[in-house]
């Protein structure tokens, strides 16, 4: 339960096992594509290797172009190929697709975090040779990623390694969650060879962002054996010649220009630091690192191997694959493949950070960093947009640049401002930092709040937001979506909130630097005023004879799309403007509101519109069925909600989508965490503190999860009673099932079910 191991080689699965198999440390992540090769070109591969917040500038073409669309975007470019390594047994070289191997096994180890994969090679003459691979991504030392390949063998070893500067992204022109074109997004500078250390300079090709790998080789071996470097166009070669047994420690440092003013003599001296050190020595600290975060992240499942080894493979995935500074986030498929073209979307502040909010705040915190270094770059989009003033988020992007060209699914989602504002609201609530939200939370807050009040109106007496779109990407340009408005008048109410609460701070330095901060962006007590009345007079779709929240003014009007007679997913089989004429879903949006801002509606409306919205669902996206599954347990229809379990934790791992060769979907492995702690444990955190509503599914015997929450860790354990332990911090108030209890030390409550009538 605590790795993911295949001991069947299946040639038709290794695609998407090279993005299963990712190695990453939120910085830098590599592929799981094998070191020798697959030995057949007809075995396609993606051998990428990333860098979190590395990015080139790629051309925009339009057929036909009109004022403020984006010119160009930003594409996260496959940085140099360390992973080569050939190997050759008396000449014969060795690759699977001869067949001649046995006892074969990979696996990722959640414990020390560390990758292995192993095979017996036999070769024409009969002899047997014992190859393994070891990989590691350093997250003490982010900028260290180790390869070691063991060979034994009774004979004549030759190992071939390559540093590959001649790499291009993977395209697909018939995929629009992939990249169609601008594959070269990276030129050689140049190789240095000094004695066992090679190095190479690289460069994006329109950005300029410097890229420096360097790797130093070092050799364990009872005999002799030769060591030489040669650089032939594009590659650097590396050929060890020895005997009997060869262990080599490929140790990589990986560089770049957004976090180096010198990115070469960067690497090195980062590769001095650690020159004495080999693999054995980096597991150690990664052992020793990742004990404490499963500490304080784990979640166990009682009673079900299956669902424990599941979800210990997602939370182990966000971890690799979440950035770690203020220059990287968490892209749709993190740093295991070149989905979406490695960017960020609001994904991560509703799917992924409300779970690092509980279990790692401080990742959280870094993750909100980056909003805030891109928000210049936000200012600038609005006034493209006409804005006079505020900031709009784009809606994706790396370096804060808008870098989708299609703005009816893209700029028109004006929410993501409220997601952002959103996430920066619930990082107060559970730490009540005031010095975060005076140096960059308010400023984030009070500029996407401008935006709303520049594009709403008020129409007899209520505040209307129109031509947006919501969450949901089958349905477009709209008036009054329910998600957008609902989110933007919780947002409205922070920015009032948050300037009252930071001007009548207590603390002087406290209040000093918000006035400060107001002068300096013009914020003044009218505008705020003005957005506490925009949220308290905001319009909420409501329709009396369903009894449900539609999804915005048109959705009710439309037909039903005609389920049975179609192909999926839609967005690859049918024009949007057919899907945008239907009643039809993506993906959650009056659902996920209902999830993010229970309060604004009441019990029956919300289950009134999630069996409504459910039966229109094609859960096309991986945002859908974590948050139909969430919402499922919220209504208290637990098997339903662990039916969507099953389809979230599945969805890579059985590659139920069929792109999961292109990267890991990392808001669903987010989601797949939240259902546990959101949906089976009824998690919620507002202004009146935090609240649990658990509920166990019936395949389970238990589950525990723990929270961190404003200087306390709290345990909470379910299965046939609920305890909650509070491990650390001062006692507080807790509500369990709509009932508050003091949390001294430990409670201990019976265990609702749906059948108790609540």
């Amino acid at each position: 339960m605590w790795h993911l191991k295949h001991n069947n080689y299946k040639t038709d699965r290794l695609l998407e096992e090279e993005s299963l198999f990712t190695v990453a440390n939120g910085y830098i992540g590599v592929r799981g594509c094998f070191e020798e090769g697959y030995g057949s070109e007809n075995i396609a591969s993606i051998r990428g290797s990333y860098i979190n917040g590395l990015y080139d500038r790629v051309p925009l073409y339009y057929a036909e172009s009109a004022y403020g669309f984006p010119q160009e975007a930003d594409k996260q470019p496959r940085i140099i190929d360390t992973q080569t390594c050939k190997i050759y047994l008396d000449g014969e070289q060795a690759n699977l697709s001869t067949h001649k191997f046995s006892d074969y096994s990979r696996c990722l180890d959640y414990k020390n975090g560390v990758y292995t994969r192993s095979y017996s090679y036999r070769t024409e003459t009969g002899k047997e040779a014992i190859i393994q691979f070891r990989r590691l991504a350093s997250l003490k030392f982010i900028n260290i990623f180790i390869y070691e390949i063991a060979v034994k063998y009774d004979g004549q070893i030759r190992l071939v390694s390559v540093l590959d500067s001649g790499i291009e992204n993977y395209t697909n022109e018939y995929d629009p969650r992939v990249g169609s074109t601008h594959a070269k997004l990276m030129e050689l500078k140049g190789f240095k060879v000094e004695q066992n250390r090679v190095s190479c300079l690289m460069e994006t090709v329109r950005s300029k962002l410097e890229q420096a790998t360097v790797v130093d080789y070092k050799i364990n071996s009872k005999h002799e054996y030769e060591i030489n470097h040669v650089v032939q166009s594009n590659k650097l070669i590396t050929q060890i010649d020895g005997n009997q047994t060869i262990v080599l420690d490929k140790l990589c440092v990986f560089t770049d220009g957004l976090r180096y003013e010198f990115a070469e003599n960067s690497a090195n001296d980062l590769a001095d630091c650690v020159k004495n050190m080999y693999f054995d020595d980096f597991v150690k600290y990664q052992a020793e690192y990742l004990s404490k975060c499963w500490d304080h992240s784990d979640i166990r499942i009682v009673g079900c191997k299956k669902n424990q080894a599941e979800i210990r493979y997602m939370l182990y995935q966000l971890l690799q694959n979440t950035g770690t500074d203020k220059y990287s986030n968490v892209s749709a498929k993190g740093l295991s493949g070149e989905g979406y073209e490695g960017h960020y979307f609001w994904d991560t502040e509703i799917y992924i950070l409300p779970l690092l909010q509980m279990v790692q705040p401080e990742t959280a915190r870094k993750l909100l960093e980056y909003r805030y270094n891109i928000l210049p770059s936000a200012i600038i989009r609005a006034r493209e947009l006409g804005h006079d003033k505020g900031a709009t988020y784009p809606w994706r992007t790396i370096s804060g640049i808008e870098s989708s060209g299609y703005f009816p699914a893209g700029t028109a989602q004006y929410h993501i401002n409220a997601d952002i504002a959103y996430a920066f609201i619930q990082h107060f609530l559970f730490n009540q930092d005031y010095n975060f939200l005076v140096e960059m939370g308010a400023e984030v807050i009070y500029q996407t709040a401008r935006i709303w009040l520049e594009i709403g109106n008020y129409s007899n007496g209520q505040f209307m937001i129109n031509s947006v779109t919501g969450p949901d990407e089958y349905t477009a340009l709209v008036n009054n979506n329910y998600y957008t408005n609902s989110m933007a008048k919780y947002h409205l109410y922070w920015a009032e909130k948050i300037f009252k609460m930071l001007s009548q701070h207590n603390d002087i330095n406290i209040r000093k630097a918000h006035k400060n901060l107001c002068a300096r962006i013009d914020m003044k007590c009218d505008e705020v005023a003005k957005m506490l009345n925009a949220s308290e007079a905001m319009f909420l779709p409501y329709d009396s004879d369903l009894k449900i929240n539609p999804q915005d003014d048109s959705f009710l009007q439309k037909p039903v799309w005609p389920f049975e007679k179609s192909k999926y997913p839609l967005l690859l089989n049918y024009h949007p403007l057919t899907i945008y004429r239907y009643q039809v879903n993506k993906q959650p949006d009056t659902v996920l509101s209902h999830f993010l801002l229970e309060e604004y509606t009441n019990e029956n409306v919300m289950r009134n519109s999630y069996d409504y919205y459910e039966k229109l669902s094609t859960h096309d996206s991986s945002l859908s069925a974590c948050i139909h599954g969430i919402m499922a347990a919220r209504i208290c229809d637990i098997n339903r909600a662990y039916s969507y379990f099953e389809q979230t934790v599945s969805l890579d791992l059985e590659n139920t989508h069929g792109n999961t060769k292109d990267g890991l979907h990392m808001a669903n492995i987010g989601g797949a965490s939240l259902m546990v702690i959101s949906g089976f444990g009824g998690f919620r955190i507002n202004e009146k503190g935090i609240s649990l509503r658990p509920q166990l599914p019936a395949r389970w015997k238990g589950y525990e999860f723990k929270i961190q929450y404003r200087n306390r860790e709290i345990k909470v354990s379910v299965s046939d009673k609920i305890t909650v332990n509070l491990l650390s911090g001062e006692p507080l108030q807790i509500t369990i099932w709509d009932k508050k209890h003091l949390l001294s030390d430990t409670l201990n409550q019976p265990l609702h079910t749906a059948n108790d009538g609540l």
